[in-house]
């Protein structure tokens, strides 16, 4: 535990000592988060948050701390919606290839009554969804060559999230897919078992795949939120008023991820580092590769929900 945490237990612990009747603060387990997050926990009304950031940060991929979370081993985590959806499979709707206009379209969606009803199916899986942010559109970097088109993809061996809607994605582009937990990517693309992968700039620039990748092309070809998520039970055990704080950092959280534009400063710092940039890309024969699965996710989620998503103004 940091110092600062520490300081807090202290001085929790000084208070109880001259007020037995005070409530103790609850230690709450964090991994990951906009520090926004963190500090709206640690300063809610009542203090009645104190928080324990060991646990997550050494747990490792986001798929153990999802599971870490699910399991109760973990209170409160901010993961990739696409490594969410694993789990909980109404929330894949959003990992639909190239559903969103721009990000406002999608936190129009995510933000109203489709979240909301989406957010009621985290129940069955031990979670609660507190809120949606953004981790922002996702493209493409490669070893090989640039991508301007469905065929610059074909053959090329590419890693995404273990995620089925990612899989049938890169599939209908032609590409050989390997799905992976993060943690690994950097030297499996550094190696050579992978001739690519798809991030968004932010991670691509925070991994430093520019050393092992020389071609980026600016696809947008998925739209990834970042799901703000809590242990059920834990949940469920906080009074109200704590409720209503956790859920609120969740929301500042989430608000301050929207608010960041962030990918032309990545962007430019990626040229820097030596990657091939493509900005123009046939999306029209990208949106045309991936239409066959049309079926199958009109079959898996609803074509009327799919169809109030696309609609949303």
């Amino acid at each position: 535990m940091g110092s600062w945490a520490s300081g807090l237990l202290l001085v929790a612990s000084m208070l109880l000592a001259a007020s037995p009747s005070t409530a103790s603060p609850r230690m709450i387990s964090v991994a990951s988060g906009p520090d926004i997050f963190r500090q709206k926990l640690a300063s809610a009304p009542g203090k009645p948050f104190v928080l324990d950031e060991r646990s997550g940060n050494a747990l490792g991929g986001e798929n153990i701390v999802l599971a870490a979370t699910r399991s109760g081993a973990l209170d409160v985590a901010v993961l990739t919606g696409g490594v969410v959806s694993s789990v909980v499979p109404e929330l894949s709707v959003f990992d639909i290839p190239f559903l969103f206009r721009d990000e406002a379209h999608a936190k129009a969606v995510m933000q109203g009554p489709i979240g909301s009803k989406i957010a009621a199916k985290f129940a069955d899986k031990g979670l609660v969804l507190l809120a949606l942010g953004k981790q922002g559109f996702r493209h493409m970097t490669n070893s090989k060559h640039p991508i301007r088109s469905p065929a610059d993809v074909k053959g090329l061996t590419i890693r995404v999230i273990p995620n089925e809607t990612y899989k049938m994605a890169f599939q209908a582009l032609g590409a050989k897919v390997v799905p992976m937990d993060f943690p690994l990517v950097y030297s499996a693309l550094k190696d050579g078992r992978l001739d690519g992968e798809e991030n968004p700039l932010t991670t691509i620039s925070s991994s430093r795949f520019n050393e092992v990748q020389k071609y980026l092309t600016l696809t947008g070809h998925f739209f990834a939120p970042m799901a703000f998520v809590a242990n059920r039970e834990m949940f469920e055990q906080l009074s109200p008023t704590e409720k209503e704080a956790m859920i609120a950092a969740a929301k500042a959280g989430a608000e301050a991820t929207w608010q960041a534009q962030v990918d032309d400063v990545k962007l430019k710092e990626l040229r820097a580092a030596g990657m091939d940039v493509v900005e123009k890309v046939d999306r029209q024969a990208f949106v045309d590769a991936v239409k066959p699965l049309d079926a199958e996710f009109e079959k898996r989620f609803g074509k009327e929900l799919i169809a109030a998503i696309r609609s949303t103004p």
